[in-house]
């Protein structure tokens, strides 16, 4: 009683100071129809991925907690309109309604949107191999420029989803036979998911640019100067290289052996593969000699790990005593992409292992882990 009768007569007292308060929270929009790796959900939650990450680090820059607003995507215009979000992420201006209603922070990443295939579908070079009316696994409220001019006039058909892993689960299962999802999050869910039947060619569509915005509806009060200084975060942390390496957390090479479509092979297992890219096999199995080429960096370990269950140094040593033996010729590696694409598709008795994301209609799959 006497500490209760002390307190309230220290608030009663002229001039005393002022207790401090809790700063109130960064509240970021959040849509539950973002897939991995961008959002990882629990329980309803957001509780990790590239989003979840980056909000977290803007709030740390402004020394603030942030709080994540759960909202369908119908829901958030007229959230921003009532002065309830803080920050948007994860969009950008030619797919956002009203985008003069916000601050814009500059290009963060680029998002590849891409059509994919159920693994008994057609390997498609362009839209215009699809049948009048096709149903396409799509998500609700999402803008797709180029597939929703062909719904407009009844040339496709879009199969609406609350959320990306359903319209992929979907796919998985045959409900549709193609869906469009941008690139990563279609590796992700092929990684996270053995036996998920999705074919691992992809159809570019098209890139749009991710960005944070600032509702210039917003409290403003967002570290004290409002969104300028919000913005002025988000750069630092794009210039120092954390958003380069929030990204690195979560993208993983997804290394797939492939053929060119002209090739006369037909599916390899991963022993197969193993003992060609040890040098241990002289022939494929149509009894042809293999042509091999190979990737580098990042792409080159994960293929070692995987698929040889061997480190770079082991693979060295192996082909080391090959050549020095005179009995073999280690796999041509290219460091540029592009450069293995061409002398891949010009020789249909090569093989190669690319990252899944690389794989187009050009091309056939052999082995995918």
């Amino acid at each position: 009683m006497l500490l209760r009768l002390l307190l309230c007569l220290y608030l009663l007292l002229p001039g005393r100071p002022a207790l401090a308060a809790e700063p109130r929270p960064l509240r970021m929009a959040v849509i539950p129809a973002w897939g991995a790796p961008y959002a990882i959900f629990k329980d309803g939650a957001l509780v990790g991925g590239i989003d979840f990450d980056l909000a977290q680090a803007i709030g740390e820059a402004l020394r603030l907690p942030v709080q994540h607003v759960l909202l369908p995507r119908p829901r958030v215009d007229a959230a921003v309109a009532a002065g309830e979000i803080d920050l948007r992420c994860h969009l950008s201006p030619e797919f956002t309604r009203m985008p003069e209603q916000y601050l814009w922070s500059s290009p963060l990443l680029e998002l590849e949107n891409v059509l994919v295939g159920h693994q008994t579908a057609e390997a498609l070079a362009s839209l215009e191999q699809l049948p009048r009316g096709q149903a396409l696994g799509t998500v609700l409220g999402f803008v797709y420029p180029g597939v929703d001019e062909r719904v407009a006039d009844g040339r496709l058909r879009r199969d609406d989803t609350i959320a990306i892993e359903r319209s992929l689960q979907k796919l998985s299962l045959n409900r549709v036979p193609y869906a469009i999802a941008e690139q990563r999050e279609v590796s992700w869910y092929q990684r996270a998911n053995p036996g998920h039947n999705i074919a691992y060619w992809r159809l570019p569509l098209f890139k749009a640019e991710f960005r944070c915005a600032v509702p210039k509806s917003g409290r403003g009060e967002a570290g004290g100067n409002g969104g300028e200084l919000m913005l002025a975060a988000i750069e630092r942390l794009r210039s120092s290289g954390q958003i380069e390496r929030i990204l690195a957390r979560y993208l993983v090479s997804q290394p797939v052996v492939v053929s060119s479509a002209r090739s006369p092979l037909a599916r390899l297992s991963r022993q197969e593969v193993s003992e060609l890219y040890l040098g241990q096999a002289r022939a494929l199995p149509d009894g042809s000699a293999p042509q091999l080429l190979a990737s580098g960096g990042a792409l080159r370990d994960e293929f070692y790990a995987r698929v040889l269950e061997r480190d770079a140094a082991q693979v060295k040593a192996a082909w080391s005593r090959l050549v020095f033996s005179g009995k073999g010729h280690a796999p041509r590696e290219f460091a540029d992409p592009a450069q293995l694409r061409a002398a891949l598709l010009a020789n249909p008795g090569a093989i190669a292992y690319l990252d899944a994301s690389q794989v187009d209609a050009s091309m056939k799959v052999l082995y995918a882990p």
